[in-house]
């Protein structure tokens, strides 16, 4: 028992320190037996790793969840990740989810899953701060501060949301409090289409210029964003999972990557081992 126990705690302490890598190992899974540990582990640590997944195997182990505890690993995922694992399950259980969720989600998930999977519009980051032309710098910085956003900009639209134009945090900061967004703002460099392909969307000349870009519908109408980075992972969305090994358990499997992990890092020239946590039953963790 004791061995199990500490197999748990190095799994639990893997994925806190390793998301990415955690994500990995539980695609090769079997999902019963990955939505088994999603069922155990706190709400939130259960969200990156579940977030870092490639989509059809991130929906595989919400299927295998009941909506409870499915919609607790959802919620902090944010409105893109939830978007991706949705469009994978069937659209009876999608509509008791979305139903379930945050309204900011809910909306932006049914904008999201409005548009094809291939496209731009798909992927783009809802999650973005909207203000009317007449809204003043300091409120805009206001605004930035207390959302906790990504993206540190602000978009200028009108209330049917048509872009007019963008506004930095530098800008912000520099300006009068006082000063209207519509005499900061400037036009973006460039603009991607919602309906357009993804295939080829890399070699958009915009990014030439910028590593964001606004994603709109016709008549500029804002959807979200596009970085170059969350396009490189939209289109690595349909790499196949790896596939399980039917003898290999859930703990063995991610105690043999926690210590490869470890491993990888003395041989970088690190002689401190990280600490690994020990799990009380609320899912909170004290150095061991």
């Amino acid at each position: 028992m004791a061995t199990e126990a500490g197999a748990q705690r190095l799994s639990l302490a893997f994925m806190r320190g390793h998301p990415t890598q955690a994500a990995r190992v539980l695609e090769a899974l079997p999902p019963d037996e990955a939505a088994t540990l999603f069922e155990r582990v706190p709400a939130r640590l259960g969200a990156g790793v579940l977030a870092a997944m490639l989509p059809q195997s991130a929906a595989r182990c919400v299927g295998a969840l009941d909506d409870a505890r499915a919609l607790e690993l959802l919620a902090p995922m944010g409105a893109q990740p939830i978007v991706a694992v949705l469009r994978y399950l069937s659209d009876s259980r999608r509509r008791e989810l979305i139903k379930g969720l945050p309204t900011s989600a809910a909306l932006a998930s049914s904008l999201l899953l409005g548009f094809g999977e291939d496209t731009l519009g798909a992927w783009a980051d809802p999650d973005v701060l909207v203000l009317p032309p007449d809204a003043r710098a300091g409120d805009a910085l206001q605004h930035l501060r207390q959302s906790a956003l990504m993206h540190e900009r602000v978009f200028v639209a009108d209330a049917g949301r048509r872009l007019a134009g963008i506004v930095g945090l530098r800008q912000l900061l520099d300006a009068p409090q006082a000063a209207s967004l519509a005499t900061l703002m400037h036009r973006p460099s460039a603009l991607l289409a919602a309906h357009a392909p993804l295939a080829g969307s890399a070699q958009h000349p915009g990014w030439e210029r910028a590593s964001l870009l606004p994603v709109v519908e016709p008549g500029d109408r804002l959807v979200g964003v596009m970085t170059r980075d969350a396009l490189a992972r939209a289109l690595h969305r349909a790499a196949p999972a790896p596939t399980a090994d039917g003898d290999s358990s859930l703990p063995t499997l991610f105690v043999r990557a926690y210590w490869q992990t470890l491993s990888g890092l003395v041989e970088s020239g690190l002689k401190l081992l990280p600490r690994v946590a020990a799990i009380d039953e609320a899912g909170r963790g004290d150095a061991a």
